[in-house]
């Protein structure tokens, strides 16, 4: 199993060092999109669920990073799998949704219940199955727990090597700052207009 690549969140807000092959494939990319990553759950945030599913989504939005990448790059095999999930994920949710009106509509007073939990349960599947046709997950990218990295699982070896040479290049070329106009010191004199010492 292929080790998890990282870029640096600098990078990849700015669209700047973000290869052009798609993470999962390695193919070239045929659609640039602006992709939104997302830390995953801290682990003690599931000890609220207990509390109520709105308290573990609150701490969970409290609690996310989240990056907007203006550009990142996705292939065809992408594109299809991104299509074949949301047909197949969607149609469990759009049935459930419908099995649950149907329940309430026949007997609002005394909906039955096998149609009530297979709607229910059809519904919350597609809903989750669902999460998984976002951009984000299609190039399985996430925000680091820092918010330095985006951290791309189970990469595309192509992928991976396009990241390490754009790493490479980076530490071999570091950017070069120009000298200061002046020192901390010489700022104070000015503006206090005495010697600091």
């Amino acid at each position: 199993m292929p080790m998890p690549t990282q870029l640096p969140v600098t990078w990849v807000s700015a669209g700047h060092g973000v290869p052009t092959v798609c993470a999962r494939h390695g193919q070239p990319g045929t659609l640039r999109a602006r992709t939104e990553f997302e830390s995953a759950p801290a682990g003690w945030s599931y000890a609220f669920i207990p509390l109520g599913l709105l308290v573990f989504v609150l701490i969970r939005a409290a609690t996310r990073k989240r990056i907007d990448a203006p550009v990142w790059y996705y292939c065809d095999s992408c594109r299809s799998m991104r299509r074949i999930r949301r047909l197949a994920w969607g149609v469990p949710a759009v049935l459930g949704a419908g099995l649950l009106v149907y329940a309430l509509v026949e007997d609002p007073a005394n909906p039955d219940p096998w149609l009530f939990i297979s709607g229910a349960l059809a519904g919350i599947a597609g809903y989750v199955g669902l999460l998984t046709t976002s951009l984000a997950a299609i190039a399985r990218g996430r925000v680091s727990r820092d918010g330095q990295w985006i951290v791309v699982r189970r990469p595309d070896p192509a992928f991976a090597a396009a990241v390490e040479a754009a790493l490479d290049h980076a530490r071999s070329h570091p950017p070069v700052l120009p000298p200061p106009t002046r020192t901390h010191e010489q700022a104070a004199r000015e503006i206090f207009g005495r010697t600091m010492g």
